[in-house]
């Protein structure tokens, strides 16, 4: 009998092709970490805004008994992002740069019409550098969950999401006064913060 409902419900479904595609945008996201404040950036919460891309393998079912007007695809991609932020550092203005490379699956529910939502999980290994005199390089982990609405238009995919990040940072030194002769040391922190998606791609 279990068996018999496997079955029912697999010929329920039909099976899209598997595709590829390509996706950017703009990507705006802000990060908190209490190791900020040991590397003499002013503020330790910084908007920063800049670009994505990514590449992804699609695969899905479509309801067709049913229901014929939905269906449901799942993505696995590789996401690049580069983003900056302007910054005030006794009294000169810089830039605080920082790039990531992440993991993400996806699933994205529709209708026939194209209009759904899409949720996504990441997870990330990113750096952070500035052009002030001193040292604020890191590297951190981080992993995102988000969620947001897209629109399928025949290839093309017009989208939205909002995430949440939460990982863990590590600077390579904090910055001791410039006139004492204290050593520099590391430091680290809890990294998290919101970060907002909005991109378009293209579905071969």
């Amino acid at each position: 009998m279990k068996r018999l409902v496997i079955l029912i419900f697999l010929f329920n479904y039909t099976l899209i092709y598997p595709q590829l595609g390509i996706n950017g945008g703009v990507d705006y996201t802000s990060f908190t970490a209490g190791s900020f404040k040991n590397t003499k950036l002013e503020n330790n919460k910084y908007w920063l805004n800049g670009y994505f891309i990514n590449f992804e393998y699609y695969s899905g079912m479509k309801l067709e008994k049913i229901n014929s007007s939905s269906f449901a695809v799942a993505g696995v991609g590789l996401q690049y992002s580069n983003r900056k932020a302007n910054l005030e550092l006794s009294g000169e203005s810089y830039q605080l740069t920082n790039g990531e490379i992440s993991l993400l699956l996806e699933a994205y529910l529709a209708s026939s019409s194209g209009i759904g939502f899409s949720i996504i999980s990441e997870l990330g290994l990113g750096w952070i550098g500035s052009d002030t005199p001193y040292d604020h390089s890191g590297v951190y982990g981080t992993m995102a969950i988000g969620v947001g609405p897209s629109i399928l238009i025949s290839r093309i995919r017009l989208y939205a999401l909002g995430k949440l990040n939460l990982g863990y940072i590590y600077f390579s030194s904090s910055d001791p006064d410039p006139y004492s002769i204290e050593m520099s040391t590391s430091s680290s922190g809890l990294l998290s913060g919101p970060e907002i998606n909005i991109g378009a791609g293209f579905i071969f």
